[in-house]
């Protein structure tokens, strides 16, 4: 982020004369930019062309409508803040002790080179070892280069198209399972494939009108990505944060389990994590050691759950300033007006959103992951405690599944998928105005009362499209991975590769399709909130008219105007 030009100014002023006054209604004037021509119809016997009348694309009267407001700088939920940094730090000195510690003892762990070398095989390891370093650097390059490029070129220009096969793929699918369970005489499969199918079918015809107002959120999201594409760069840049840390993570559990297990397992211990009690006994879990555990499974899940969401975040104040002040949130490249940073592709709004999201909105973040990051511990806890119980009937002989873990796993499942559900939507609040987590969830209550939840549900096409993408995409890497396991590594490399490549090129479309994902759902909140920004703040006029008229089809009984 050092390479970004940003101004001097208060952050906040930027948005504020916009954010903070509610849009109001002004009288219709006829506007060559936003204007519908409407043919009319003569009679059958004229010999000229049927005459046209410019209609104005009228402003959507919003007065009424609550509106947020941007919020003062300030340290917000200062408290989850600062417990979040203390764990990280606390995980972060383990971690170094604990790599420190293996980088001693490396010799004992790493094979040792006796100078036993046979001079004929050397080259050819040497040779082999070659191969394989420019097999790493070319499949890293295409599932990088692969998936940037196809998003670009399929999702824009297909976008619509690639909705409507999500959803007739998913029933056509069941029906072929359906049919071959049938023909094979596998009864079960075949009925649950066709009661998938049919609802299948149902889900499509009921939200296929739909389909325009997602294709239109798609439109404008990726619209405002192309002004400030330097977001793709720093989704991969997030994505190696996240390595980092689990590369800490598993440093401090190296620490607890090998160096110093005397912190988790009952008995005593030498400094070299050796057991000083005299004889071979197993070591078994002191009631420390499991609070500890817990604890160091919390910090993983919630610290990623943090660098995730502080990406999404700054997405959200990206994509909501060239909303409401698209001259802020363009890049130099995008305007055309050069400058030393033009190949980055990242404007102002990129740096003053991630310090609003990564410093100032730090506490409101860290306050929403935990949620979620304690109920991915309860999954983790359910979903083994399910396995063990299992296990122990099968040794048992005993057919059955517990009741209660069914319900509990049921239970931890909805409610997670609710709360990061619910987090999605609040952080897009904390991005746009910098509220705290309590206010960002009550404005998420009360637009989903506004303006109904069929709105904000719409989403899910867009989902579903993407998770198509995905898989089209990483079979497409894994092909091309083959080849080049093939070509560099023989045939007996291929399979791997092609495994490796599909992977690889499924983590590279998660990265990239979530950019896309929080952006579409920033344009859902700021249209249902401010649509008139849209046009009034000099953007492409067929945004803000296919927008409308999608809507206005989608849902025309509750869009209100």
């Amino acid at each position: 982020m050092n390479g970004i030009n940003h101004k001097t100014d208060d952050n906040d002023s930027l948005r504020e004369h916009l954010l903070g006054v509610p849009p109001v209604a002004v009288p219709v004037t006829l506007d060559d930019d936003v204007i519908r021509v409407v043919p009319v119809p003569v009679s059958a016997n004229d010999d000229v062309e049927s005459p046209i009348i410019a209609q104005p694309l009228e402003v959507i009267d919003d007065g009424d409508w609550d509106h947020g407001e941007v919020q003062p700088k300030a340290f917000r939920d200062c408290f989850w803040a600062i417990l979040f940094l203390l764990q990280f730090a606390a995980v972060a000195t383990i971690a170094v002790m604990g790599i420190t510690n293996g980088v001693k003892h490396s010799s004992k762990w790493l094979p040792s080179d006796d100078g036993n070398t046979d001079d004929s095989t050397g080259g050819g390891d040497e040779n082999e070892n070659r191969h394989i370093i420019w097999f790493l650097i070319a499949l890293l390059a295409t599932v990088v280069a692969v998936p940037s490029a196809l998003l670009n070129l399929l999702l824009g220009v297909f976008s619509s198209m690639l909705i409507q096969i999500s959803l007739v793929i998913s029933p056509v699918s069941f029906l072929v399972t359906a049919v071959v369970s049938f023909v094979t005489m596998n009864c079960p499969v075949a009925l649950f494939s066709f009661v998938m199918c049919v609802m299948g079918v149902y889900y499509a015809v009921r939200v296929w009108h739909q389909i325009p107002f997602a294709t239109a959120n798609l439109q404008i999201a990726l619209a405002a990505i192309k002004d400030n594409h330097g977001l793709w760069i720093v989704s991969y840049f997030v994505t190696f944060k996240s390595y980092v840390w689990i590369f800490l993570w598993s440093g401090a559990l190296l620490e607890m389990l090998v160096f110093s297990p005397g912190w988790v397992y009952n008995g005593n211990y030498d400094d070299d994590g050796n057991s000083t009690d005299g004889e071979d006994v197993n070591n078994k879990l002191s009631t420390q050691g499991k609070f500890i555990l817990l604890g160091m499974l919390l910090s993983l899940f919630w610290t990623c759950q943090v660098i995730t969401n502080i990406f999404h975040t700054t997405i959200a104040g990206v994509v909501g300033t060239w909303w409401f002040d698209p001259a802020e949130a363009r890049s130099s490249a995008a305007s055309g007006n050069g400058g030393w940073c033009v190949c980055c592709g990242c404007s102002s709004a990129i740096y003053d959103s991630w310090v609003r999201s990564g410093v100032h909105s730090l506490g409101s973040i860290a306050f929403g992951s935990l949620l979620v990051g304690i109920l991915k511990v309860l999954q983790f806890f359910v979903r083994g405690g399910r396995r063990q119980r299992d296990a122990q009937r099968r040794m048992r002989g005993i057919e059955g599944t517990d009741f209660v873990f069914c319900l509990l796993q049921f239970f931890v499942d909805h409610l997670e998928r609710l709360v990061e559900y619910i987090n999605v939507w609040a952080y897009v609040y904390v991005g746009l105005y910098g509220y705290d987590y309590w206010t960002a969830g009550k404005s998420v209550k009360e637009l989903f009362k506004a303006r109904g939840w069929d709105v904000i549900i719409n989403d899910n096409l867009v989902d579903r499209s993407l998770s198509m993408m995905s898989l089209l995409i990483s079979l497409i890497t894994g092909l091309i991975g083959m080849l080049l396991g093939f070509l560099l590594l023989g045939l007996s490399g291929a399979i791997q590769a092609f495994v490796l490549g599909f992977v690889l090129g499924g983590s590279s479309c998660r990265i990239l399709f979530g950019v896309v994902t929080s952006a579409v759902n920033t344009v859902v909140v700021c249209f249902a909130e401010s649509p008139n920004q849209l046009k009034e703040n000099g953007h492409d006029p067929e945004h803000f008219r296919s927008l409308v008229e999608a809507y206005r089809k989608a849902y025309p009984n509750d869009c209100g105007f």
